[in-house]
C-alpha cells in the first residue's frame, strides 16, 4: 500500500470554516484519491489532497478477502492521514457501474416527467427497478428535438445505478467515519472538471486502469456515455509481454516517458488502443448521424494512461480530431511548492476534482 498526501491546512486556518470545504472521493478500481477544496472570494483554492494506490498485480493476497474490504481500510487510513476537515463528503461511482441514457419527451411539467420515466425507464433496464436507483433531469428544451411534427419537446437525462453499489459505496464511505453529501457517477465528475460550462463539444477518452469511459460533452452536458473493459491494465500487459518483463517494470517504463505507441523502434502493438479508438470513432459517427454535421472541437485524455507519452498523436490521428492531455486543475489555485507534484499527477485526479467542485457548484448556488 502506498499513501500519498499533501496537507496545506496550516497555511489556510485563516479562511473559512468548514462550511466552505469541499470532499471529492474518487473510489477507483486501483486507487482511492481524495480532493480537499475551498472558496475564497470567487476562487477555488486547493486545500488538501491524497491518493493511496494498491496492487492489483499481486494475487492471493490473504490479508484482503474481498476489494471492498480493501478498499474500506485504504480509504480509512488515508483520511485519517490527511486529517480531512469536512464530516461529509461527494463520491463517485465508477461508470461502467452505471447507466446513462438521454430521453425526449413531448413538453411536460417535472411531476409528470416523474410519473413517465419509471416506465421508460423499464425500456433501458434489464433488471427490476426495484433494484436499481433511478435519477432524472432535464437538460434540454427545444422546439427542433423532434422531426415528427410536434415542434415542443424536451430531452430529459436518465440515470440508473444498482442500489447494491450504492449501499456498497455508503459502506466504504462509513467505515471512514464520513457521511456521504452526494453520490454521483464519475462520468459527470470528470466531465466537470474538464470541460466544466465550456459551451464547445468535447469528447473525453478517461482511461482507467480496468475500463474506460467515452464521454460526449455537449456545451457542458454529457450526452453520451460508453463503457468499455479496456484500461491502462492491458496496455502494461502489452508492454510486459512484448518486452518479456514483469507487469511492474511495464508500469515503471510506461511513467519514465519514452514513446512505445508511436516510435518506429516500437513493435509492440496495443489492442486495447485500438479497441478504444474504434469505439470512439462508432460515438461520434452515431452523434453526428443524430444530431447533423456538428464539430467536436477536441478530444481530450484522462485518466493516469493519459500520461503515457505519444498517447495523444494516437488519437489525434486515428480519429482525425485535435486530441489534448485535459487538466482538471486549470481552474483551480494550488501553492507554487506542490505545483510541480499536482503537474505530474495530472488528470489521474480529473473525477476526485469534478467531485469537489460539485461541492463549490451547490455552495455558490445557495449564496447566490
Amino acid at each position: 500500500m502506498q499513501i500519498q498526501i499533501e496537507n496545506k491546512n496550516k497555511m489556510f486556518n485563516l479562511f473559512g470554516g468548514k462550511k466552505n470545504r469541499f470532499l471529492g472521493i474518487d473510489l477507483g478500481t486501483s486507487a482511492v484519491k481524495i480532493v480537499e477544496l475551498t472558496l475564497r472570494g470567487k476562487k477555488v483554492h486547493l486545500e488538501n489532497y491524497g491518493w493511496a494506490d494498491f496492487d492489483f498485480f499481486v494475487k492471493n493476497n490473504n490479508n484482503f478477502q474481498s476489494y471492498e474490504e480493501r478498499i474500506k481500510m485504504y480509504l480509512k487510513k488515508l483520511t485519517e492521514k490527511m486529517k480531512v476537515k469536512p464530516k461529509t463528503a461527494y463520491v463517485s461511482i465508477p461508470g461502467f457501474i452505471g447507466l446513462i441514457s438521454l430521453i425526449d419527451f413531448p413538453n411536460m411539467s417535472r411531476e409528470e416527467i416523474d410519473k413517465a420515466i419509471n416506465f421508460e425507464a423499464h425500456k433501458y433496464v434489464p433488471a427490476s427497478l426495484k433494484d436499481v436507483s433511478v435519477a432524472w433531469d432535464i437538460v434540454d428544451k427545444k422546439e427542433n428535438l423532434s422531426t415528427e411534427g410536434d415542434e415542443s419537446r424536451i430531452q430529459v437525462l436518465l440515470v440508473v445505478v444498482p442500489k447494491k453499489e450504492v449501499i456498497r459505496c455508503e459502506n466504504i464511505v462509513k467505515y471512514s467515519g464520513l457521511g456521504i453529501k452526494a453520490m454521483e457517477l464519475e462520468t459527470f465528475s470528470i466531465a466537470r472538471s474538464l470541460v466544466g460550462d465550456d459551451m464547445g463539444n468535447f469528447l473525453i477518452i478517461d482511461i482507467g486502469s480496468r475500463a474506460c469511459n467515452i464521454i460526449l460533452v455537449e456545451k457542458g452536458i454529457v450526452k453520451v456515455n460508453r463503457n468499455i473493459d479496456s484500461g491502462g491494465n492491458e496496455i502494461t500487459s502489452a508492454i510486459a509481454e512484448s518486452m518479456n518483463i514483469s507487469p511492474e517494470r511495464a508500469e515503471m517504463l510506461k511513467k519514465q516517458g519514452k514513446d512505445f505507441i508511436n516510435s518506429k523502434e516500437s513493435m509492440i502493438i496495443f489492442p486495447a488502443l485500438e479497441i478504444i479508438s474504434s469505439e470512439a470513432t462508432r460515438v461520434v459517427s452515431a452523434y453526428k448521424d443524430k444530431i447533423g454535421n456538428v464539430k467536436i472541437d477536441a478530444v481530450i485524455l484522462s485518466g493516469g494512461t493519459a500520461k503515457l507519452k505519444g498517447i495523444d498523436t494516437y488519437f489525434s490521428k486515428a480519429l482525425n480530431i485535435k486530441t489534448i492531455i485535459g487538466d482538471p486543475w486549470k481552474k483551480i489555485e494550488v501553492d507554487e511548492k506542490i505545483l510541480p507534484t499536482v503537474r505530474t499527477l495530472g488528470t489521474s485526479f480529473s473525477a476526485a476534482i469534478g467531485l469537489a467542485l460539485k461541492g463549490v457548484e451547490e455552495y455558490k448556488n445557495k449564496k447566490s
